[in-house]
């Protein structure tokens, strides 16, 4: 029951049977109301052949700040029923978590609440945001969307100091596997002017038999329409190009043409898995900026507006995806 479960509910602990060269992550983002303090929080597990550790990394996107916290394995514990883990006295769920780290110079305490939370949208052929690649057994890493959006109540103590996040807004996603892509982009936001707004776009190397594609996915969601452009469903980048710290991307499907335009800013450095070791640096942004535009194919504009706190990853070679002129 557990392994048809975990398929049709990518959120829940996937790794119960993988013993080595695999990892898996949850990634919590959390802004309050006032976008004056961005974290994102994510545990996880790491088994190599000598080498089996939980883990919690804290970004701070404001200082660019990061921390990578390890446990002993055992002092992880997860649900095989529903996403529900735990390392030591840190505790997360869908709804939320409770965290209480002491580090050297980076101090973290207390509970966050998701409220009002969006689901992603779930099919029995498209359990998740990779469709039918979700039933692939050999994939090198699978992303899953756990809350498209949510409201966030509660309050931490960070280093110190209570910070509210009641009034926020959070996001919660995963990925599990062997290895991170060698190469890929993603980049998410759920702070637009308009309301229950959220965006997410990634495209990656992906290896397949003896050779490799570039894998897309990505979403819209406004209010209650969504939006998805991804390999499996025809959608095509038109356009992608990086230059002067500025990212610009067009995806085009049978229907619409998403626009996307992100400035880059700084960003702290992340640990990233390869063959389940979580050993590659990577930068990520939670303070980008992206201005997207849909359109359907007549030309009309369906939206349009930025976003602010923008989570943002280019990774690897990253500019195999360019497009020529």
């Amino acid at each position: 029951m557990y392994l048809i479960n975990r398929i049709f509910n990518p959120e829940i602990y996937q790794g119960r049977y993988r013993h080595r060269g695999y990892f898996e992550g949850w990634y919590f983002k959390i802004i309050d109301k006032h976008a004056k303090n961005i974290y994102a929080v994510i545990p996880g597990v790491s088994k190599t052949k000598s080498d089996k550790h939980a883990f919690i990394q804290v970004i701070d996107a404001v200082s660019g700040k990061t921390l990578y916290k390890r446990f002993p394995i055992s002092d992880f514990s997860y649900s095989v029923k529903e996403f529900d883990i735990s390392i030591k006295d840190n505790y997360f769920n869908r709804d939320g978590f409770s965290i209480n780290i002491q580090d050297e110079d980076f101090n973290l305490k207390g509970k966050i609440g998701y409220t009002e939370v969006v689901p992603f949208p779930k099919t029995t052929f498209n359990p998740g945001i990779m469709g039918p690649f979700s039933f692939i057994p050999f994939m090198e890493c699978y992303h899953g969307i756990v809350n498209i959006h949510c409201g966030i109540e509660g309050v931490l103590n960070i280093n110190g100091r209570d910070t509210d996040f009641s009034g926020g807004y959070g996001y919660l996603e995963k990925d599990w596997g062997t290895s991170f892509p060698k190469s890929w982009i993603w980049l998410q936001c759920n702070h637009f002017k308009s309301e229950n707004t959220c965006l997410m776009f990634s495209i990656a190397s992906i290896p397949w038999l003896t050779s490799s594609f570039d894998g897309l996915i990505s979403f819209l969601k406004l209010g209650d329409r969504f939006f998805r452009f991804a390999t499996y469903t025809g959608a095509k980048i038109k356009k992608l190009s990086y230059e002067n710290n500025v990212l610009e991307i067009v995806v085009e499907d049978s229907k619409n043409t998403l626009s996307l335009k992100a400035s880059v800013s700084r960003g702290g450095v992340l640990k990233a898995p390869k063959n389940g070791m979580m050993d590659i640096d990577i930068t990520e942004s939670i303070t980008s900026q992206v201005e997207v535009v849909l359109k359907d194919r007549t030309g009309n504009i369906i939206f349009s507006d930025t976003g602010n706190n923008t989570g943002l990853e280019l990774a690897g070679d990253f500019r195999q995806f360019e497009t020529k002129n």
